[in-house]
């Protein structure tokens, strides 16, 4: 079985007092100045997408959200959004589970970003490049295509890394996410021993 979700990312203005006040798992900031990024999945019961942030939640139509800006519900009410020229990197913002599938049985997931701004890690050392199978574990060798195996009734927390260009403050941007997941055995042949198959 495979699944596909689409996540649609909107970007605009972002809070910053908001992803350090919230006691988030911030990573790190390198700075110059702003911008926010908004991903919504479709679950179809295949895997599980759970919000760990608080810039990340599940709205009223059962979609996970990461939303960091004002608009947040969980927004505390300072901050004004990321700078442009800036990176920002949280781990954990999200996390994939394997408790929908058929008992015992293991499945590979990967994530993939149209746009190279927006890159996944995982800092459990659990998350890998599809290119190259090694581990991607920090900001500094996130990935816009990554993979990993879930084994069934586990997690694995995706860290997200955000790049801002040189934007106006306001800027909107836009982009794909995408999730598949694939019972193990069954994954593409790009996917096959990149993705920790077989033990770390």
């Amino acid at each position: 079985m495979r699944k596909n979700i689409a996540l649609g990312i909107f970007g605009l203005v972002v809070a910053f007092g908001l992803v350090l006040g919230a006691g988030a798992n911030f990573r790190d900031y390198n700075a110059d100045r702003s911008v926010h990024w908004f991903i919504v999945a479709d679950d179809n019961e295949l895997i599980d997408l759970t919000p760990i942030q608080p810039y990340a939640y599940i709205n009223d139509g059962g979609v996970l959200v990461v939303d960091i800006s004002p608009d947040n519900p969980n927004y505390p009410g300072y901050g004004d959004g990321l700078s442009p020229n800036s990176e920002y990197n949280f781990d954990e913002v999200f996390e994939v589970s394997n408790d929908l599938w058929e008992e015992n049985m293991t499945i590979v997931v990967r994530i993939t970003s149209d746009n190279t701004a927006i890159q996944f890690y995982g800092a459990d050392h659990d998350v890998y490049s599809v290119n190259t199978g090694a581990p991607v574990y920090s900001s500094d060798n996130a990935k816009n295509d990554v993979c990993f195996v879930v084994e069934n009734g586990d997690a694995v927390k995706i860290g997200m890394d955000f790049t801002v260009g040189n934007d106006a403050p306001g800027t909107t941007q836009s982009a794909a996410v995408h999730i598949e997941a694939f019972r193990l055995g069954t994954e593409p042949a790009e996917l096959v021993g990149q993705c920790g198959q077989g033990g770390p």
